[in-house]
């Protein structure tokens, strides 16, 4: 959805559709390198953005277009995990190509895509988890991207699944 307004908000209008009351993080849907990817978490949180290694393989994108270097990352939980390395990718939104560098991970994980801050702030995107989309200026206008509850919903249930410990009697 593409509107003229120069300005970025968010109302009423923007709830249309949305499961509420609700505390969900928000997962959209987008065209990168060519390909519709889903499963891309928006992390105002991240200062890096994140790609995995399965995403890329499922992409058709040779680990030789990987830039080696490995950098530690820290998890939400304290957790480390090393990166592969680097690469960019360009991401297509309704008319706006960008480039962006991820940092590539080969872990399992319940998302494809992690879009953090550089990602967010480059494309002067406003994510709104409340209103489950982002919308971000173009030179026509403004677009909303909606995020997809349900899929979240599957993708918090398979990480609860694989990060919970069966309790001892």
């Amino acid at each position: 959805m593409v509107s003229s307004e120069k300005e970025i908000t968010f109302d009423e209008m923007d709830m249309e559709g949305i499961q509420d009351p609700h505390n969900d993080g928000l997962m959209i849907t987008l065209y990168m390198a060519n390909h519709f990817v889903r499963r891309i978490l928006v992390d105002t949180g991240s200062s890096i953005n994140i790609v995995l290694l399965d995403a890329l393989k499922r992409m058709n994108i040779p680990e030789a277009e990987i830039i080696k270097r490995s950098s530690v990352l820290k998890g939400f939980r304290g957790e480390t995990k090393h990166t592969i390395g680097e690469i960019k990718l360009p991401i297509y939104i309704e008319g706006v190509n960008s480039i962006q560098k991820f940092c590539v991970i080969d872990t399992l994980s319940s998302y494809n895509v992690i879009l953090g801050r550089p990602c967010i702030h480059e494309m002067k995107a406003v994510p709104s988890t409340y209103h489950q989309s982002v919308k971000l200026p173009t030179p026509w206008g403004t677009v909303k991207i909606m995020g997809d509850q349900q899929e979240l919903k599957e993708c918090y249930k398979t990480s609860v699944k694989s990060t919970t410990k069966p309790q001892q009697a």
